[in-house]
């Protein structure tokens, strides 16, 4: 009887041994598979992130692609609509250098000089004159633009509808004017415009301005603009001029620029009228 319940009892004590075990193993295995299932849905979280990154991306991509071949598009569209405008308005432009100007010996084969002769109303020209009384247009053939001078006075002076003739000069320092100027044919021509004022009144006028444009514009009508680019040449206050631009703006809209620009100077403080007395006399010194 002894060794039964002896017998017994251990049976018991390694059943419950045993059970204990495969408890501890089930308990280890439920969490290593709880592990291992939230691991999983980590990494199917994480690729899932991954494929909405990528999804994303790529739709990034084709809308810029899309984006940008509408741009190419809307250029190319805008092109042919600045072409079509241009072609539509008759806007022209031409060109003349340095080395065409001073080929030029008559006044038919000057571009320039005939535009400006084609002239119905209104003729208004910025000028410049530099530091030293140097013009920028003493690079070009100066008997030539003497020339040039006396025919575009004919044109004022014979005109059976007068036309406004205006001329603003950027100088250095307007209190001293013209004083300075050296060059004798825009000197003369000066004198030129001082005594056509006095015989045609306002339609005539010749005005000194502070530097405030590198370049040199003339306005013909509302319909055409010559513009003269400068150069500068081995010292930095030598100024010359590089070429002119030829402009035919029937439309009027390019011309509106210039005339804001000219309006703008006619009412700068530093604007004042020419006097005889602020010019040299043709060769030499001050008129008195």
């Amino acid at each position: 009887m002894i060794a039964a319940v002896l017998g017994a009892a251990v049976q018991e004590l390694v059943d419950s041994k045993l059970r204990m075990a495969a408890a501890a193993a089930l308990g280890v295995c439920l969490l290593v598979v709880t592990m291992l299932a939230g691991l999983a849905a980590i990494v199917e979280s994480r690729l899932q992130a991954d494929r909405d990154i990528v999804d994303t991306i790529r739709g990034e991509i084709a809308r810029s692609q899309a984006l940008a071949d509408g741009t190419d598009a809307r250029i190319t569209s805008l092109g042919h609509e600045m072409a079509a405008m241009v072609g539509s308005i008759g806007m022209k432009v031409d060109t003349m250098l340095l080395s065409e100007l001073n080929s030029v010996k008559t006044i038919e084969g000057d571009r320039t000089v005939q535009l400006m002769l084609s002239t119905k109303e209104e003729l208004r020209i910025l000028d410049l004159l530099l530091e030293d009384g140097q013009w920028p247009d003493d690079a070009m053939d100066q008997s030539y633009q003497s020339s040039a001078f006396d025919v575009f006075r004919e044109l004022l002076e014979q005109s059976e509808s007068p036309i406004s003739y205006k001329r603003i000069i950027q100088v250095a320092e307007p209190a001293s004017s013209l004083s300075r100027a050296r060059t004798p044919s825009l000197v003369k021509h000066c004198h030129d415009i001082i005594d056509l004022r006095q015989r045609r009144g306002s339609r005539v006028s010749l005005r000194v301005t502070r530097h405030r444009f590198p370049f040199k514009f003339i306005i013909i009508d509302q319909s055409a603009i010559v513009l003269q680019l400068q150069e500068y040449g081995g010292d930095p206050s030598d100024l010359r001029s590089w070429g002119e631009v030829l402009i035919t703006d029937p439309g009027g809209q390019l011309v509106a620029v210039f005339r804001g620009i000219w309006e703008e100077l006619v009412e700068d403080p530093s604007t004042r009228i020419v006097t005889l007395a602020d010019l040299p006399k043709p060769g030499g010194s001050v008129a008195g």
